[in-house]
């Protein structure tokens, strides 16, 4: 109930509903990864763990290098556009 409060008060627009429901889903998943981890975990565990996160986070972010790029580029060339648009009359 607390995740969805959390969330209402963050986006609380009628029409985005379906938004909510996946960001309550998601904040209650690591809400109860966070409290297992702080509760049930001995330190042997939680090292583990966090190591295996570090790596995830990482390779997560290596594989999405090359996609922020690619939308950077993106992003520069419109801009550009717009503003040689702009500055025709």
């Amino acid at each position: 109930m607390e995740n969805f409060l959390w969330t209402v008060g963050v986006i609380f627009e009628p029409q985005f509903g379906n938004c909510r429901r996946m960001l309550t889903k998601v904040n209650s998943l690591i809400t109860t990864i966070d409290d297992v981890y702080d509760v049930y975990g001995t330190l042997d565990e939680l090292e583990l763990f966090t190591d295996a996160v570090v790596r995830f986070v990482q390779h997560l972010f290596l594989g999405l290098w090359g996609t922020f790029i690619m939308l950077y580029i993106r992003v520069c060339s419109l801009v550009f556009s717009l503003k040689k648009k702009k500055k025709k009359p």
